[in-house]
Parts: C-alpha cells; structure tokens; sequence
C-alpha cells in the first residue's frame, strides 16, 4: 500500500508555462510538475532561493496529473512597458514601479501568453525517495489549509477559484487512489467527473492498469528555482475508466 497525495485544482484561467521562446509564452494543456511542487513549496513557506530544500523536494517527491475537464486554450496579447536590464542593475534595489520608470531608458516588450480556461485536475504526489523527502504526505496536506505564500495556477495573475481540498488517501496504486478521491467528488456545484479522463503520470509507481499509450518528453524538471532552469522528463499518458477499478 502507498500514500498519495491529491489535490483538486480549478480556476478561471491557469498559465502551466511551457519553453518560452521570443515573445510566445504558451502552456502546457495540464498542471506541470514543476508548477505543482511550486504550489507544495509555498503552502510550506519554502523560498525559491532555498536551492537546498527546493532540490529535496524535486528528488523527494513522485507526480501524476489526471485531468477531469481538459477547458480550453485562449491566446492574450501584452504590451509591457519595462527598463532595460542594464539600467536596472545600475540600481541596487527597486523599490516601486516609479522608482523603476524613474531610471528612463524605458522600452516596450510585446508577449502572446496562452491561458488554459476553465481547467479541472487532480494532482497528485507521493513520496519516491524517503531520504530527500523532507515532510509527509499528512503535512503537506495539511500545509494547503493554510499556506504560508500565496497559491497560484502556474502564474501570479491566476489563483486557484477554489479550495485545493488536499487530503492523503492509502490505496494499492495510483489509479485506485485516484478513483477513491473523486468518488462523491462536489469540486464545482453540477460539475460532473466523466467515466474516461486522461491520466499522466511518471514511471516508479504502481499504476493499477496496463501499459501506457504513450510517452512524451516535458521539461518541468526543476534544475535551479532561483536561476528558473528545468530539465526533460519522461511523462506517460493513458485514458482511463474511472469506474473500473
């Protein structure tokens, strides 16, 4: 029997920020692993900056996403004004925008950012390496009940619409977990979880059902929270019954 995790995930908009090339922001069409255990982190109060325990949390933890509603991808446009970089690091600390418009040299950037809308997923987590593991699974859940910083969905501009819910469920594997969770499950009033949803998930972990349909490269492995650096990871996917267990 393992412990898992989950955690109900739901907002308006959501931002899971893929490569980011010029002046195209797009996103992931589910939660990422790196923004996930960001949310961990903050409802823990553990800093970017804190390279070790951010790292622990990267090694420690195992992760899987099963998407109950897949919503739907719109495009926004952004004009930023900002200071070039180099007259920033003229200054040692910025305290306001004015302070920062003051400095001159102003320029305009232009983005595309893609927002997932309308998104519902169960994220879920577990421990893979009890040695760089630094908090339970029952601590964790109950850090969501009153997190230290503030949660978001991937970006600062999108927090979660509702209540996380996370709670630590023992089951067989990850499937049946997954499937005890959402039984009687009341995220959104109407909202109705269908019979087959797509799950993704990593290797290392029981999963209850037979071989994947299909292995994709993401890069949401966190490297360095501090520099914003990842790496590749191997993600399975497979569609599901949820009423078979």
């Amino acid at each position: 029997m393992t412990k898992f995790c989950l955690i109900n995930l739901y907002g308006p908009m959501a931002g899971y920020g893929g490569i980011a090339v010029g002046e195209m922001r797009s996103s992931w069409s589910r939660p990422s692993r790196s923004a996930v255990l960001g949310m961990v982190a903050a409802a823990l109060g553990i800093r970017r900056d804190d390279e070790e325990a951010q790292n622990r949390l990267q090694a420690g933890y195992g992760f899987s996403v099963m998407v109950l509603q897949p919503g739907i991808m719109i495009q926004d446009f952004h004009t930023i004004q900002s200071v070039h970089s180099s007259s920033l690091k003229k200054m040692n600390h910025v305290m306001t925008r004015r302070d920062e418009m003051n400095l001159g040299d102003s320029e305009t950037i232009l983005s595309r950012r893609e927002y997932l809308c309308d998104h519902v997923s169960v994220a879920c987590v577990w421990i893979r390496d009890a040695e760089s593991a630094q908090f339970s699974l029952e601590e964790i859940a109950a850090s969501f009940r009153n997190p230290v910083f503030c949660l978001y969905l991937g970006r600062k501009s999108c927090p979660p619409a509702l209540p996380v819910h996370a709670r630590v469920i023992q089951a067989d594997s990850l499937k049946s977990a997954l499937v005890q969770h959402i039984e009687g499950f009341d995220l959104l009033n109407g909202f109705r979880v269908p019979d087959r949803v797509s799950l993704y998930f990593e290797d290392g972990i029981d999963i209850g059902f037979d071989d994947p349909v299909m292995v994709m490269k993401r890069r949401d492995n966190i490297l360095s929270r501090s520099r914003w650096q990842f790496s590749d990871r191997n993600e399975y996917y497979a569609r599901i019954s949820v009423s078979e267990v």
